[in-house]
């Protein structure tokens, strides 16, 4: 129960990070889809912890839906999709299967909503580190990116930059 306290405190205690893109296109079947990764990051680790959080924003600009089924990286053995929610007055966090993301839809991976959580991450990640991370999509090339590894103060930072931002829905 600690830890499961310590993980929550740990993800709601983020904030909303500055911009980095990458697209991929394919094309099949006469028909084109793009994937646009804007604005992720990954915290800092809080020191005697090995995991951690990554925040983006992820844009399907095609005419299909497709399905994010899984992240992943050399730093960590496992990632998961994670979704907060709040439930009889308490903040919950439960492991999702994949994100459906619609065409021409936006969904915000942000603290205290859908985010990706790094487990058993190898080596304690500072700021001014940069991370690949693949994310790997239905009916769509995986995309890899590097994700720049944030402090708080810069976190902080990049959300008060970017307040325009607002979080697409999720259901």
């Amino acid at each position: 129960m600690k830890n499961s306290y310590l993980l929550l405190l740990f993800c709601t205690c983020s904030f909303f990070g500055v911009a980095n893109e990458v697209s991929t296109e394919k094309t099949g079947l006469g028909q084109k889809s793009l994937i646009s990764v804007e604005q992720a990051y990954i915290r800092s680790s809080i020191p005697g912890t090995t995991i951690t959080s990554s925040y983006m924003i992820i844009e399907n600009k095609g005419e299909k839906t497709v399905t994010l089924l899984e992240a992943s990286s050399k730093i960590s053995p496992r990632i998961e999709i994670h979704q907060h929610s709040m439930s009889d007055g308490m903040m919950r966090m439960r492991q999702l299967d994949s994100i459906e993301i619609k065409a021409r839809q936006r969904i915000v991976l942000q603290p205290s909503g859908l985010h990706l959580m790094l487990f058993d991450v190898k080596n304690p990640l500072k700021a001014q580190q940069n991370v690949e991370l693949t994310l790997s999509f239905s009916h769509n090339p995986s995309v890899t990116i590097q994700v720049p590894v944030f402090s708080p103060l810069q976190e902080k930072r990049a959300q008060e930059a970017d307040s325009t931002a607002q979080p697409a829905h999720h259901h």
